[in-house]
């Protein structure tokens, strides 16, 4: 009986690591558009559109009321890369090779933030890649994408980053 109790303890505390990884995901995204600038013309919404959403709607939750740049937030969700409008920030969630390979070259000259958690998406040409080490949350972020798509990233935001330059594409 006991070893099913501490089963259950063990499994809660994985679940809530879980979501606990998933909503500093989110939030990281708008504190990561802060210190962005693309020289987009000025529109009264900031757009995060999320692809494939696997936050089960915690970017409508946490956005909800929310400002970024003085702009209120609207979040957009998308099945399918060809039905990507207008945004601000584009996030991929974990998808195969083939999928995220068609989303950069669909997205490579458009002036949005591409952010994900897949493995290698810096070094792929993605603009900014979430990764884990140690339960901290980590940055990657490919200088020679952002470039590319017009997109400023703050002196301050590099210095707490590991820099990619160039991409595989």
């Amino acid at each position: 009986m006991l070893k099913i109790i501490i089963f259950f303890l063990i499994l809660t505390l994985s679940l809530n690591a879980y979501e606990t990884e998933d909503k500093l995901k989110v939030i990281i995204v708008g504190k990561i558009a802060k210190h962005i600038s693309c020289n987009k013309k000025s529109v009264d919404t900031f757009t995060i559109t999320i692809f494939k959403d696997p936050f089960n709607g915690l970017f409508d939750e946490i956005y909800r009321d929310k400002e970024i740049k003085s702009r209120s937030v609207k979040i957009v969700h998308i099945d399918n890369i060809d039905n990507l409008t207008s945004t601000n920030v584009l996030y991929i969630p974990k998808v195969s090779y083939s999928e995220l390979s068609h989303i950069l070259k669909k997205t490579e000259d458009k002036k949005i933030l591409t952010i994900s958690d897949n493995r290698g998406f810096a070094s792929r040409g993605g603009v900014i890649q979430l990764y884990f080490v140690s339960q901290k949350l980590k940055l990657k972020i490919n200088t020679s994408s952002a470039k590319k798509k017009n997109i400023q990233i703050a002196p301050m935001l590099l210095r707490i980053s590991d820099v990619v330059k160039g991409d595989s594409l």
